[in-house]
């Protein structure tokens, strides 16, 4: 598992060879449970996923990641990240490129590189960069340029996973915990109306649907209630039915 402090680091060594390549700027947004990881949100995560606004972006990400040149040497050592060819995120998920590095040390750096979409759907819209971040634990970074997806945009990416991901649903219940503006998530959602094809919109709106529902009962059963999720439900369904 990668853990807040794990992140951090890789980060910070990518930069720094980044930097070394004399690389121009790269820009990645932090999504999944990388992003709860460096809130404090949730310990650590399988993989680390994050979004590019393009195929040059990733490009330019790859020949970092991959470059074996020992000239590139960091302060802890080479930094080298095969490409995995055949992945199950690239199936299930989209991911348009799949990246690990084989640590002998630690466990493996999974990292999933999304191009624009996840999910084969969500787009990243201009209202998703402009609320993103850069952290305090990555200021001082050169060349790797790493931004904080907000709460209410992980929401709905983890609102629009399969209903068999039961970690999500966790992470969903942590993110309520946290807060959110659900005034924020609908506007979001009908920003990606206007991006997504309308069959895939209605399958992503659907599972979105069906699994605040499921959260709704949960909560329930716990003998608690969120109004605002109340409310965001039913004008889910007025999108989606009219």
């Amino acid at each position: 598992m990668i853990t807040r402090e794990r992140l951090i680091e890789e980060f910070a060594l990518l930069d720094e060879k980044a930097r070394l390549m004399d690389s121009e700027e790269i820009h990645i947004y932090l999504i999944g449970g990388g992003n709860l990881a460096l809130r404090g949100i949730k310990p650590a995560t399988a993989d680390v996923d994050v979004v590019v606004e393009n195929v040059g972006v990733l490009n330019r990400l790859e020949r970092v990641l991959t470059d074996p040149s020992p000239e590139l040497k960091t302060s802890k050592g080479l930094v080298i990240y095969i490409k995995v060819v055949e992945h199950e995120y690239r199936r299930k998920l989209g991911a348009y490129s799949v990246y690990r590095k084989l640590d002998p040390e630690l466990e493996d750096f999974n990292l999933d590189v999304f191009v624009r979409r996840v999910l084969r759907g969500i787009t990243l819209t201009e209202g998703i960069m402009k609320r993103a971040f850069v952290p305090k634990e990555f200021n001082e970074l050169e060349k790797l340029k790493v931004h904080l997806v907000s709460p209410e945009d992980i929401f709905l990416f983890k609102g629009v996973t399969s209903l068999g991901r039961s970690k999500d649903i966790d992470d969903i219940m942590r993110l309520l915990e946290l807060g959110i503006d659900f005034d924020v998530v609908l506007d979001e959602v009908r920003a990606q109306k206007e991006f997504i094809e309308p069959e895939r919109f209605e399958h992503l709106a659907g599972l979105l649907l069906e699994k605040l529902i499921s959260v709704q009962r949960i909560l329930e059963e716990r003998g608690l209630r969120s109004s605002g999720l109340d409310k965001f439900i039913s004008s889910l369904e007025k999108l989606l039915f009219g």
